[in-house]
């Protein structure tokens, strides 16, 4: 059953909605959608566009918020038309929503459904993006979203249960961040000969072990990263170091190559990798971890910024070129 209302609810506000669909009308077909979960105006679960006093003069209108039977505001819900990517300007204007209505969850509706929350189980001042749901058929978070918001199974109990579950997997991935920049950092590189030559104690003398590693390169390189200068064929190696630096600009290669795609990826995923390339034939990754970035922010200014990528600095430094990418 919850499958199928994903499904109505995808051709609603997917299958069925033009490209050039304005925002008014994309908010009728919204209601449709809050329709399928059972939540109805005329009942008075549904608030469209109301108003609220802030302060001695200042209002907010929020696009939809959600009321129980007993006229408690349940979640504020904020709708972009589905042409336009969803951003973090979207996301801060919902934001204030469910902090001035003191809501624990907001959602963002457009070119996909973004579930938010902003309570005490997360430690952090802005709110959390707990799921992006994408509109495609059978999707096994639109069907988890259909029972959790839909007014016959809405309460407090499983709403927590899916927060914690969804809290959980994100410190979990910040946690693998964090151990794979603690492996790949130069210090814990210098700590592997050590520990290889403790394990070998047992069989050789340790003499004959440091004489081994001095002629033996020991380090951890994360896997499906650019290959080395000295690791391309000689005919790429030529083509990267025909580079002009007679303008005294560093030259900085961004995949996706545009500055606008870049920084629409960047504000979404807040992290990326810079690939430094020397011209002795060497290169270094390091994570950019770019959770201060905001749309006000530049890609380009933002790099050539750092200390290293100043110009006269990165001359001095050797550095070649720079490649910076959202993926790994």
């Amino acid at each position: 059953m919850n499958n199928e209302k994903w499904n109505e609810i995808c051709f609603l506000l997917s299958d069925n909605v033009r490209s050039d669909i304005s925002e008014s009308d994309f908010e009728q077909q919204v209601v449709q959608a809050l329709r399928v979960l059972d939540w109805k105006e005329y009942l008075g679960d549904i608030e469209i566009r109301p108003s609220f006093q802030v302060g001695s003069v200042n209002k907010i209108t929020p696009d939809f918020v959600i009321k129980s039977a007993d006229n408690r505001k349940l979640f504020v819900i904020e709708i972009k038309q589905p042409n336009i990517p969803l951003n973090s300007r979207f996301q801060q204007q919902l934001f204030s929503y469910m902090r001035q209505l003191k809501l624990e969850y907001g959602i963002l509706i457009g070119q996909a459904i973004q579930i938010f929350y902003d309570g005490n189980l997360a430690k952090q001042d802005d709110p959390i993006l707990l799921e992006t749901i994408k509109f495609t058929k059978d999707n096994e978070k639109g069907v988890k979203f259909v029972e959790l918001f839909s007014k016959a199974n809405f309460n407090q109990d499983s709403l927590r249960e899916f927060t914690l579950n969804g809290l959980k997997k994100l410190n979990r991935r910040e946690e693998h961040k964090e151990l794979t920049k603690k492996l790949l950092d130069e210090s814990y590189q210098e700590k592997l000969s050590e520990l290889i030559k403790q394990d070998f104690l047992d069989e050789y003398d340790g003499e004959l072990i440091e004489s081994v590693l001095e002629n033996l390169k020991v380090e951890i390189k994360a896997k499906n990263t650019l290959p080395t200068q000295s690791e391309l064929p000689k005919r790429e190696i030529y083509k990267t170091r025909i580079v002009d630096y007679s303008n005294g600009i560093l030259p900085i290669e961004l995949n996706p190559p545009t500055e606008s795609e870049f920084k629409r990826r960047l504000l979404n995923t807040k992290t990326a990798y810079i690939t430094t390339f020397y011209k002795n034939g060497t290169s270094k990754q390091k994570v950019w971890n770019a959770h201060r970035f905001r749309e006000t922010s530049g890609v380009l200014g933002n790099l050539r910024s750092r200390p290293e990528f100043r110009n006269g600095k990165w001359q001095k430094l050797g550095i070649e070129k720079v490649y910076v990418s959202i993926e790994k």
